[in-house]
C-alpha cells in the first residue's frame, strides 16, 4: 500500500473508531468544541466583560482555528509514542503517524468551520468573494501544523517528559495568540513581539475574512510559511535519521 493511502486509511479508521465508541458519535465533534468555546465566552465575554457586541464572533473566529492547531500538534507530537505497539511489529515511516493525527483533526475542523460560517451568516455577516481567501489561509495553517507537529513528534520519543512541557507551552501560546484580544489593545512597544507568534496572523486572517470581508494579509501569511519551513526541515531530518532508533526508544 502506498504511504499516502496508508495515511488516508489511518484517518478513516480513527474517525470510524471514534464515532463507534462514543454514545453521541460524530455529534461529539461539534459538541466538544462548542462547549470549549462557550466556557471561554462565559469567562471572558460575560465574566470579565471583554470586547463589545461582536465579541462572540471575534472569539469564535479565534477559537476554531486554535482548536485545530492545538489538537493536531498535541496528538502529532505524541503519535510515535502512542503507536509504540505497532512500531515494534512492522515498519512504517514515522511521519505517517503524525500525519494521520493531523488530517483526522483537519476533518473535524472542517465540520466546525462550516458551522462557524453558518453562524456568521445568521448574525448578519454576508459571504463575499473574500471568503475564498479561507482556502489559502487553511493551507498555510495546515503547513504550520504539519511543521510543528512533525518536529515535536520527532523529538518527544527521546524524552517523553517533554509532552508535559509542550502541553503547558501550548496553553501559554493560546493566551498570546490574539484569541481573546486584538493586537490593537496592546501597547505599541509590545505589538512587534506579539506578532512574532505565527498563530497571531493566522487568527487575525480568519477574522478579516469572516467578520470584515477582507482578504488576509498575504505578507504576514508569508511570514508564517517562512517560520514553518525550518521546523518542517528539522522534523523530517530527525524522523529520517532516527527512523530505526524509535522502536528502541519507546
Amino acid at each position: 500500500m502506498h504511504y499516502g493511502e496508508l495515511v488516508l486509511y489511518g484517518v478513516y479508521t480513527d474517525l470510524r473508531t471514534e464515532v463507534a465508541r462514543r454514545f453521541l458519535g460524530f455529534l461529539w465533534w461539534i459538541i466538544e468544541p462548542v462547549m470549549f468555546m462557550a466556557v471561554f465566552y462565559v469567562v471572558f465575554g460575560l465574566g470579565l466583560r471583554q470586547g463589545g457586541a461582536d465579541y462572540a464572533p471575534f472569539l469564535l473566529c479565534g477559537m476554531v482555528p486554535w482548536k485545530w492547531f492545538d489538537g493536531s500538534v498535541r496528538q502529532a507530537g505524541n503519535s510515535i509514542v502512542m503507536n509504540s505497539g505497532l512500531i515494534q511489529q512492522i515498519y512504517v515511516p514515522k511521519y505517517v503517524f503524525g500525519l494521520v493525527q493531523i488530517f483526522t483533526n483537519t476533518f473535524k475542523f472542517l465540520v466546525v468551520l462550516v458551522l462557524l460560517m453558518g453562524f456568521m451568516m445568521i448574525i448578519g455577516k454576508r459571504p463575499s468573494l473574500e471568503w475564498f481567501g479561507l482556502l489559502p489561509l487553511m493551507l498555510v495553517q495546515l503547513f504550520l501544523i504539519i511543521s510543528v507537529g512533525l518536529m515535536l513528534g520527532s523529538v518527544i520519543p527521546f524524552a517523553q517528559d517533554l509532552k508535559q512541557i509542550v502541553d503547558n507551552l501550548l496553553m501559554l501560546m493560546m493566551f498570546i495568540s490574539g484569541i481573546f484580544f486584538s493586537a490593537e489593545s496592546l501597547p505599541e512597544s509590545a505589538r512587534e513581539a506579539f506578532r512574532m507568534n505565527p498563530m497571531v496572523p493566522v487568527v487575525e486572517s480568519y477574522r478579516d475574512i469572516l467578520m470584515h470581508n477582507q482578504w488576509p494579509p498575504w505578507g504576514e501569511l508569508g511570514y508564517v510559511v517562512l517560520v514553518s519551513v525550518p521546523m518542517l526541515a528539522i522534523g523530517l531530518l530527525m524522523l529520517h535519521r532516527y527512523e530505526r532508533q524509535y522502536p528502541k526508544l519507546i
